[in-house]
């Protein structure tokens, strides 16, 4: 998604993912915690796929962490979210 978000892919995925504001003109409450409309999933199979998948994950992410300006920051600061949350999962259940 970081590299998605940052133009760094092929131009076979220019159009896989939709903003927000490409589906909706006006504000709505998703505007504030997710950057790209969520595909309808059909049923379960449909929620595992990358499409769907992958915006769940990034929208869980800080804003912060996602405006990183390099690959090697954002990776090196995602590497540290996902284990401290792993680490408050495990200790919680």
């Amino acid at each position: 998604m970081y590299k998605y978000t940052t133009s760094q892919l092929s131009a076979t995925f220019k159009n896989y993912f939709k903003l927000i504001t490409d589906v909706h003109s006006y504000n709505t409450r998703q505007i504030k915690t997710r950057q790209f409309s969520l595909p309808k999933a059909l049923s379960n199979s449909d929620a595992k796929l990358i499409k769907y998948s992958a915006i769940e994950i990034w929208s869980k992410i800080p804003p912060e962490m996602t405006n990183k300006t390099c690959l090697a920051l954002f990776l090196a600061e995602y590497k540290k979210y996902a284990l401290l949350s792993y680490k408050n999962h495990t200790l919680c259940s």
